[in-house]
């Protein structure tokens, strides 16, 4: 090895100096491509340093958010109903009296609150802000309307609340480690609507150059070689470790479709796969 060192020297010693300069000018090339192969293409540095993501459940165009509790509808309020008083001979203690203003209440229909005159005795109600007063006149009128119309003092309603879009897992599976180790659950989430998006849960596999999310027609333990005869590109991998969101097309077959790939674009190597089972 000596030798031929000292025999490279001797010989770039004899070279004149334009034949230096383009051996110099060779050798800073071939020391660029080097330094781009490794760090570029075959980006070796990925494979010791982890990308970890932790993003939230994905939130549908429905406003329904994975994850999300679904709220209980309100029940309706109960009516009280005013106390009558026992007749002589009724068992159990007597009931207790309901209040006078609760039974002239039921009685008559509320009236809208008229700002008291000076001597008035008790606490003056709010003041109504100015253009809300209403005259005594007024009000005669109005009650006289809803009186003639038929319209009763109270219009009780009880609605329940509509509806709202769940978000369900419509199908699942679990990741398997082909060239490299990957673990973690890919769930497929949909609110009914025809939205669904690819969640990876406690997902972790190795980093790499070029990673993508494939949906594939072949089975989880095909030859690596089929992965991408038939596939669909959700895009690139968010990370090698943590939680995060694929919007799967509208028009998809799962079916069709049933396999999540990690799928290394550049070098045609699946890192890991999970066969999606519907639920």
């Amino acid at each position: 090895m000596k030798t031929l060192f000292l025999g490279a020297w001797g010989w770039l010693r004899a070279l004149s100096g334009r034949a230096k300069a383009l051996v110099a000018a060779v050798l800073a090339a071939l020391l660029g491509f080097v330094i781009w192969a490794v760090f570029f293409w075959f980006a070796f540095q990925t494979y010791f340093i982890d990308d970890e993501v932790d993003e939230a459940g994905p939130v549908f165009d429905s406003g329904a958010v994975a994850g999300a509790p679904v709220a209980e509808p309100d029940g309706p309020e109960p009516v009280p109903t005013a106390a009558v008083a026992p007749t002589p001979g009724d068992a159990g203690s007597a009931p207790t009296a309901a209040p006078p203003e609760a039974a002239a209440g039921a009685a008559e229909a509320p009236t809208a609150v008229v700002a008291p005159t000076p001597g008035d005795a008790g606490s003056a109600p709010t003041a109504p802000l100015p253009g809300d007063e209403l005259s005594a006149e007024l009000i005669a009128e109005m009650d006289e309307a809803m009186e003639d119309l038929g319209m009763p003092a109270e219009q009780a309603v009880t609605e329940t609340m509509p509806e709202m879009p769940q978000v369900r897992v419509e199908a699942a599976g679990e990741f398997i480690s082909r060239s490299h180790p990957t673990r973690g659950r890919a769930d497929v989430l949909g609110d009914g609507t025809g939205q669904r998006f690819l969640r990876f849960e406690d997902f972790r596999t190795d980093n790499g150059p070029d990673l993508n999310v494939y949906l594939s027609t072949a089975p989880a333990d095909a030859p690596a070689g089929q992965f991408d005869d038939d596939f669909v590109d959700l895009g690139d991998l968010k990370g090698n470790v943590g939680s995060q969101n694929y919007e799967i097309p509208r028009d998809l077959d799962l079916d069709r479709y049933p396999t999540v790939v990690v799928w290394c674009v550049r070098f045609s190597v699946v890192f890991g796969a999970a066969e999606l089972v519907s639920g």
